[in-house]
């Protein structure tokens, strides 16, 4: 793959990222009842919005772009791995948690929250976040050995 065509694929992914965040941000009535014991929805802001200040760089630094979105979405995949250890802030085990967030066990709206595509949005929206991240670090070992070091 050249390199023009590998930065437009991890712009891609970045943007795919972001618009998943936004719809977990939009419809997950459960990640903003809970916000105030883990600020979980603070938290995928504070993500959604570095990643939009990565996507400009991508566009106008794109060596600088791409090596920053690596060093990202490593860090962000280890959050997204580590965040079914929050679970007990909610008082839940979390193993239960981390089967929620997986979209194994996903919930329905409640009277305290409304989860109208069930609750994570549309079951695979955690799963599709762990697996860009996995794919942008791919992208990125991929083509370590022409030049972008």
């Amino acid at each position: 793959m050249r390199l023009g065509k590998t930065f437009t694929l991890v712009r891609v992914l970045l943007v795919l990222s972001i618009l998943v965040g936004f719809i977990i941000l939009a419809f997950d009535g459960l990640l903003w009842f809970d916000n105030p014991k883990t600020h979980h929805a603070t938290a995928l802001i504070a993500f959604t919005i570095i990643q939009l200040f990565i996507v400009g760089l991508l566009f106008f630094k794109p060596r600088v772009g791409f090596r920053l979105t690596f060093y990202w979405s490593m860090l962000y995949l280890i959050i997204l791995l580590l965040n079914p250890l929050t679970a007990p802030a909610i008082g839940i085990s979390v193993e239960a948690f981390a089967l929620y967030l997986l979209g194994i066990t996903p919930i329905t709206s409640t009277p305290q929250f409304a989860c109208p595509f069930l609750c994570p949005p549309f079951i695979i929206t955690y799963d599709l976040l762990i697996i860009i991240q996995i794919i942008i670090i791919a992208t990125f070992l991929r083509t370590r050995g022409r030049g972008l070091r």
